[in-house]
């Protein structure tokens, strides 16, 4: 009895270490991005909209578009520039077919005014296979800037798309042209050097938001966007709303994040 006890009390602690190494790891690597990305972020500047015609949105799953930047992309539409939306995975929800689940999708990006869209995958692929996905599809579209997810995101599918990207980005440097890297926040604030006032585009983007109905039965999205959008106009002391962005071309963004790669 004494020797089954001792044995699941060092389970338990073998356990307890595993998971506090596994946060300190996390707080350390958070800590050492959090100093990266200030290399590149200064006092916030409120920019009219990112430079270019065409842009690619890497997006981990569907909604963390709308969630991150849809405000923007709404904004990009309107001004006749073009948007891919670009999906690295689809969310299985229990109890959702998969046809209900394109719909939410597809009538989320509508509300955006976006048509041009892709599936890269149902579900999340390896890291290599990720980069592989995304340097094709620059190569073939040739965007002016490159929509990615932050890597001070708290979701392990955020961060993955991050470092894929970056290893795509690496790669990158024979292609016969070169873009802009616009890295975007949904679930944790980053490190902004520009800020976009989407006050306007708002009521878009909550409604694109709530198109996904599968995933709000889970978390109000509408409230973490509002709040953080609203947070983000007070940092330029304007009203309303707007979303920040660390914006910063390939080469540069490369530069700064190859150790960490």
């Amino acid at each position: 009895m004494i020797l089954c006890l001792l044995v699941i009390y060092f389970r338990v602690s073998y356990q307890s270490f595993l998971e506090l190494r596994f946060i300190a790891e996390r707080i350390k690597n958070r800590i050492v991005t959090s100093l990266t990305l200030s290399k590149a972020s200064w006092t916030p500047k409120l920019i009219e909209t990112i430079p270019g015609k065409r842009f690619l949105v890497l997006a981990p799953h569907p909604d963390d578009d709308a969630i991150g930047c849809g405000g923007t992309i709404s904004k990009l539409v309107e001004s006749q520039k073009e948007v891919r939306i670009c999906y690295l995975s689809i969310q299985s929800v229990e109890g959702i077919r998969e046809s209900e689940r394109m719909n939410e999708i597809e009538n989320s990006l509508k509300e955006m005014g976006v048509s041009d869209y892709k599936f890269l995958a149902k579900k999340f692929p390896s890291l290599d296979d990720v980069s592989r996905i995304i340097i094709k599809e620059i190569s073939n579209y040739e965007p002016h800037a490159v929509f990615v997810p932050s890597p001070v995101e708290n979701n392990d599918v955020h961060l993955k798309t991050f470092y894929s990207y970056l290893r795509s980005a690496k790669t990158a440097g024979n292609l016969r042209f070169d873009w802009l890297t616009v890295l975007y926040e949904i679930w944790n604030p980053l490190i902004p050097n520009v800020v976009i006032d989407i006050t306007r585009y708002m009521p878009q983007k909550i409604q694109a938001i709530e198109a996904h109905k599968s995933q709000l039965a889970h978390l109000d999205f509408t409230r973490l966007a509002k709040g953080l959008n609203c947070y983000r106009s007070a940092t330029v002391s304007m009203n309303g709303y707007a979303e920040a962005f660390i914006l910063l071309p390939r080469g540069d963004f490369v530069r700064l994040f190859m150790k960490r790669g």
